[in-house]
């Protein structure tokens, strides 16, 4: 079980590794609650490591592991989703969804991580187009 700290540098290496350097303003290594700042806490407590989202005063989510890929898969949520958007906005198709090149980066981007990184986003991918399918013009 790694500290706080250990669990920082062990992330931004993972992450870094895979993806250079990416904008880690969103990402917080350091205890959080409801009265933090807004924004994702991640932190080692408790012989476990939390996930925590403050916005407005409360606790949003909060997620508890002892799992460092599940955090590894936490964090890359928020890091990549400005990778992605940004590949998405220079790749855009005319009369095609937004969201095929911004989904085709973020599946590109996990399985830089591995095949369960890869086959878990597919899985969210396809969740999210059950709801609300593609809509090309």
């Amino acid at each position: 079980m790694y500290t706080t700290n250990e669990l920082e540098k062990y992330i931004t290496a993972q992450i870094e590794s895979k993806l250079g350097s990416v904008n880690w303003t969103n990402v917080n290594f350091t205890e959080g609650n409801k009265n933090s700042v807004e924004g994702t806490y991640i932190f080692s407590k408790d012989n476990a490591y939390h996930i925590l989202f403050a916005e407005k005063g409360k606790i949003r989510d909060e997620k508890v592991t002892t799992d460092e890929k599940k955090i590894i898969y936490s964090v890359l949520d928020i890091v990549s989703f400005d990778i992605a958007m940004k590949f998405a906005i220079s790749n855009r198709e005319k009369h095609k969804d937004f969201r095929r090149k911004l989904f085709e980066k973020e599946v590109e981007i996990y399985s830089l991580f591995g095949d369960d990184f890869e086959k878990n986003k597919k899985r969210e991918i396809e969740e999210i187009l059950e709801e609300n399918p593609y809509k090309d013009i």
